[in-house]
């Protein structure tokens, strides 16, 4: 098969003929039909501030496609049949898994990290990582569920615990940020307020449903300049790994406000004001990833028409061409969203 390799020298990915193998017990291999280019797959090759535990390593990990073998012991899924692969695996033993909280589980790791990913004509996963694809959502918006939609799905729905008419304020407005917009909208949140220092990122905020954008790059007092506008926020996600917005936005919750942080970064968090903790009783939040009860959420609320992710899909392009699709992401040529890598193609 074709595949997109990363190898230790992290140069570009090498676009080479692999082994194709057949799936173990409890497996199945997908030939994939699209894979959303990720912000994280940029870290690991562009950026280079990413490194990986093994190399060689086929990245990609949001991913749709069609069944093509089943291994040993599979029943849920048959040769022909449309999937989304989620984009993290775990061990399926432990009592998260269990409790269907699979980025709890100990043994949690993400499709072209820790094991190779969709960048590939096949992709060989646990059965347990797949989600039916009905007939009338298309692949490419399939993919993008996997990651770009769940993992602030997760963040607003179940780490957040959002309600509606709620004010929500959502920092970094990149992939996951700009679906988290759009998200908090579909759930019907009162008023969303979309917070970035790129111009180009909170364009696509506004066209996605923000009420309000805020360009905070030379703003000096941006939790009294959130709280001004929203009167107050109930709900902060964090995605762009900037520490200093949770302090930030401490100035502007409600009580019983939620900061929940998606975004990884390097810096400290500092409270100063940890007395607004306590009494206004805020709550800090980690969320990682998603679950399995995300895909299937996302995927009745498009059947439900509450959600369309046809405008999230920048470009598709054949997998020879996802150096270029991940050199323009890094420096946002176009005001990219997703672009979509089709493997066949």
């Amino acid at each position: 098969m074709k595949a997109a390799v990363l190898y230790k020298d992290r140069t570009d990915l090498k676009i080479e003929d692999w082994k194709s193998k057949s799936p173990g017990p409890g497996e199945v291999k997908v030939r994939v039909h699209s894979c959303g280019v990720c912000g994280s797959d940029v870290h690991i090759t562009v950026h280079k501030i990413m490194s990986l535990k093994e190399y060689p390593r086929i990245p990609g990990h949001e991913a749709s496609g069609v069944v093509a073998e089943v291994g040993e012991g599979v029943t849920d899924f048959a040769d022909g049949q449309r999937v989304v692969i989620a984009a993290g695996f775990s061990c399926g033993d432990c009592p998260a898994c269990g409790r269907q909280r699979e980025n709890a589980c100990e043994g949690t790791g993400v499709f072209g990290f820790e094991r190779d990913g969709a960048y590939a004509e096949e992709v060989i996963v646990p059965a347990r990582c797949l989600v039916s694809l009905p007939d009338e959502i298309p692949f490419d918006q399939g993919a993008i569920m996997a990651d770009a939609v769940s993992t602030p799905y997760h963040a607003l729905k179940y780490a957040g615990r959002m309600e509606a008419g709620e004010v929500v304020a959502v920092f970094g407005c990149g992939g996951l940020g700009i679906h988290a917009v759009l998200l908090a909208k579909a759930l019907g949140a009162g008023k969303v307020v979309a917070i970035d220092v790129d111009d180009g990122a909170l364009q696509n905020a506004a066209a996605f449903g923000a009420d309000d954008i805020l360009n905070v790059r030379d703003m000096k007092h941006v939790g009294k300049t959130l709280k001004e506008k929203t009167g107050g926020v109930d709900i902060v996600l964090e995605f762009s790994g900037h520490y200093g917005n949770v302090e930030q936005s401490l100035r502007a919750m409600n009580p019983l406000g939620r900061i929940v942080m998606v975004g990884i970064g390097r810096g400290k968090i500092t409270l100063q004001l940890p007395l607004q903790i306590t009494s206004r009783q805020i709550s800090l939040i980690g969320s990682f990833g998603s679950d399995m009860r995300a895909i299937p959420d996302l995927m009745q609320l498009f059947l439900d028409k509450k959600l369309d992710l046809s405008r999230s899909i920048t470009s598709h392009h054949p997998l020879e061409e996802l150096n270029d699709c991940l050199e323009n992401l890094h420096h946002r040529n176009g005001n990219p969203i997703r672009y979509i890598i089709e493997p066949g193609s």
